[in-house]
């Protein structure tokens, strides 16, 4: 074969090549480039999946917040009437007594003896007034005889004075016996009450607190040794300003929590308002009763308490994790028949991840619960599960 054959023969194969190749990568093109625009047309023809949620309705008094501390609706002082040795204690802190039960045991000894020596007196005196009484009788016959002689002119006036002395000095001897008896019973009784003060009971019903007694402690009269509190009924004490004072009157009905995830509210009443304002804050006391039957609620313990008014104000709660935005321009994601709108809400008290949203929703309204991720507003949506 002669080169310029040849050399003919080799640009025809690589004409054929390159052509191949062409053909080869305009196809591919056209095939990618299809593909491409079926994905896009595929992604916008897809709607975001979502499920929703309506608003909890929730409709309360409203009323203004205050802090408050609690106190024992009434106290009790556990104290010595007497002097005497401890020699048995019969309670601790914390636990729940009643009224005269027995809490603490003083050395009685010295009493009982000193009763055991007043009740001998009594009888001694009670066994000189029978004497005494047996002798008036006859003391009363003889003046009586005498007063009768004097009478006929048999006997002298100077016999009768001396039977009428007689008479007299009887008389005065059964009285002062009987003020014996009388002062020796009433010492008796006096000496037995004593030694039932021997025995420190408690003085109402309630909750021991504030032990401050041991074993062989020497008590004098009025010594403290703890304290019993009634919290079966507990008062919240909250402070208000003079400006606020006007608006509360006794047996208002008010609310408390301990904290704002507190699942439990306690309902109560006003129950009195200081006449007079703290010279120091310019503020009114005012006492706030809690029904305390299961002694959940602790003096000096703080609490929140909310003072109620007669107006209804429905407001709705819903989970806060559905709430976006910050302080002053939060708003939540609201399906509009498949468009999801955006809807701006006030929000208010928060309680166990519930936020309290005091404007913005009328109630009926679908929030968007699911996927707040890859929406926006004005986005397609479907909804699959209320």
């Amino acid at each position: 074969m002669s080169k310029k054959r040849m050399f003919t023969v080799v640009v025809i194969v690589v004409i054929f090549v390159a052509g191949v190749v062409f053909f080869r990568r305009n196809a591919f093109q056209s095939t990618f480039f299809a593909k491409d625009k079926q994905s896009q047309a595929t992604v916008a023809n897809n709607k975001v999946a979502v499920e929703v949620i309506s608003p909890q309705a929730v409709v309360q008094g409203s009323g203004l917040s205050f802090k408050a501390t609690l106190e024992a609706n009434q106290e009790g002082i556990v104290s010595s009437k007497n002097s005497g040795r401890v020699i048995d204690i019969l309670f601790d802190d914390g636990r729940q007594v009643t009224q005269g039960e027995p809490l603490v045991i003083l050395d009685d000894q010295d009493n009982k003896n000193q009763i055991k020596s007043a009740e001998s007196q009594l009888e001694v005196s009670k066994a000189s007034l029978q004497k005494t009484e047996a002798s008036l009788e006859n003391t009363q016959r003889t003046y009586d005889r005498t007063k009768e002689l004097v009478e006929q002119g048999a006997a002298a006036q100077a016999e009768l004075d001396n039977a009428e002395t007689s008479l007299k000095m009887i008389k005065a001897d059964i009285a002062s016996s009987q003020a014996n008896i009388q002062a020796a019973q009433t010492n008796i009784d006096n000496l037995n009450t004593t030694l039932s003060d021997m025995t420190i009971r408690a003085p109402i019903t309630g909750v021991i607190d504030g032990k401050n007694v041991s074993i062989g402690q020497y008590l004098s009269p009025g010594t403290v040794l703890g304290k019993v509190k009634d919290i079966s009924l507990i008062n919240a004490v909250i402070e208000l300003d003079q400006a606020l004072i006007q608006t509360v009157k006794i047996g208002q009905k008010a609310s408390l929590k301990l904290n704002e995830d507190d699942p439990n509210t306690y309902e109560g009443v006003v129950k009195s308002i200081n006449t007079s304002a703290d010279p120091s804050s310019r503020a009114f006391k005012v006492k706030v009763q809690l029904d305390n039957k299961k002694l959940s609620l602790r003096p000096g313990v703080s609490a929140k308490v909310m003072l109620m008014d007669d107006a209804k104000v429905q407001k709705f709660a819903i989970p806060v994790a559905l709430i976006s935005g910050k302080e002053g321009n939060y708003s939540v994601y609201i399906n509009d028949n498949g468009t999801v709108r955006k809807r701006a809400v006030t929000v208010g008290t928060l309680i166990n991840n519930q936020a309290e949203i005091k404007s913005g929703l009328q109630g009926n309204e679908a929030i968007i619960s699911t996927n707040l991720n890859m929406i926006q507003e004005g986005d397609q949506i479907t909804v699959v599960s209320e």
